[in-house]
């Protein structure tokens, strides 16, 4: 496990770091400087250990909210304020230039946005006063409530998205994954909560509706490719489904495969299960069997693992289960577990409150349990595959 310390850079800084990778860590700051809101995007050197400013912005607009995406070559910031409108620009990492900076005018309200790759972003618009009555007919002919475009930052140009799956799913459904240098997206089209789902399996003999969770992929290029093109289809396969019966749920990536939980309601069996994107295997990694109550378990989604933890006052004990080996146990007073690295350190999370200011405190620790010392920390934190930032 390698820590980056880096608290003593942020003292008294209001950060976020937006991209962790092995040479650098980049991070936004947003000051109020005489009067101005000021937006500093900003790089650190794990090697030289040294803060480089890449570039800063006056917010003539103080209700702006940015959203940061980063690239091998690039950053694209986009500034939006809920509005039908929005500021996208692209900049040179390495030297802070603008290469492009272009007001994006949609129809109704921001609502969320994501980055496809360094072109092209996807930014889903929800309801306004001036077109709540064009939404709600949109929404009774296509069952979505946002409008999706596809904006080219190569061209300039906006694509309205035809395809209802990718209008209803919103930005949080949309994940991506890189296999052998191919990129993909992971589509998730779940029906309702667990909990809803549940409850229409134990009515089901009132329901006729097709009650369903669906897990799709695509290659990214392919899909950008039809949504330049208008098409209202799009190519994709279906990795996993569960009709009202049962539940299907994306878990996380790692490597060449994509992880999901299954579950049948009728006999409460829950299973791990895997598809490895280059080999089209499909497989059972473990069946999850909860013994009591005091037993849950803990997925963490890159790299993906799981983790059996039961806990008490005075004791918790951490089992890994799918890409782990961890036999561990730790005094529950370090707080909730995190994370267990390299089947020896174990991250957890602990609140304090302050009696002075009564203000609650995050604290981070990490127990070393080859060494049976921990060490803890007043910060915030950022896990990024072995790499645990403290800022």
């Amino acid at each position: 496990m390698t820590v980056v310390d880096i608290r003593s850079i942020f003292s008294q800084r209001n950060i976020e770091l937006f991209e962790v990778n092995s040479s650098y860590i980049y991070y936004a700051e947003e000051k109020n400087e005489e009067g101005h809101n000021n937006l500093f995007i900003l790089e650190y050197n794990r090697s030289t250990r040294r803060e480089r400013l890449v570039t800063n912005y006056t917010l003539e607009d103080p209700t702006f909210v940015e959203h940061l995406f980063a690239f091998e070559n690039t950053l694209v910031l986009i500034l939006e304020n809920g509005s039908n409108s929005m500021w996208l620009i692209e900049i040179d990492k390495n030297s802070g230039m603008e290469l492009n900076r272009r007001k994006v005018v949609c129809t109704g309200a921001f609502r969320s946005c994501t980055a496809l790759d360094s072109e092209h972003i996807l930014i889903y618009m929800g309801p306004d006063e001036v077109n709540s009555e064009m939404f709600k007919r949109y929404s009774e002919v296509t069952g979505c409530e946002c409008l999706c475009y596809m904006y080219d930052l190569k061209t300039n140009i906006k694509h309205f998205i035809k395809n209802p799956l990718i209008a209803k799913l919103g930005t949080d459904n949309i994940k991506q994954m890189t296999v052998r240098d191919e990129k993909y997206l992971i589509l998730l089209d779940p029906f309702a909560d667990e909990d809803i789902k549940r409850g229409y399996y134990e009515e089901q003999r009132w329901i006729n509706a097709d009650i369903r969770d669906n897990i799709w992929l695509c290659r990214l290029e392919e899909f950008e490719k039809q949504l330049e093109a208008g098409a209202e289809n799009i190519t994709k396969k279906c990795i996993a489904s569960a009709d009202i019966k049962a539940l299907a749920r994306y878990m996380g990536i790692d490597g060449d495969k994509l992880f999901f939980r299954a579950k049948e309601f009728r006999t409460g069996i829950e299973k791990i299960c895997s598809y490895d994107v280059f080999t089209n295997s499909l497989n059972v990694e473990a069946e999850l069997n909860i013994p009591d109550n005091d037993t849950m378990y803990i997925i963490e989604e890159k790299p993906f693992s799981v983790f059996s933890v039961k806990s008490d006052n005075r004791e918790t004990s951490v089992t890994g289960i799918i890409n782990s080996s961890a036999e561990l146990t730790y005094k529950s007073k370090l707080g909730s577990f995190m994370t267990c690295i390299e089947n020896r350190y174990i991250v957890t999370q602990n609140f304090v409150t302050d009696n002075e200011t009564n203000t609650e405190k995050r604290i981070y620790s990490i127990y070393d349990s080859e060494l049976d010392k921990s060490e803890s920390y007043e910060c915030n934190c950022c896990l990024k595959g072995n790499t645990l930032v403290l800022y």
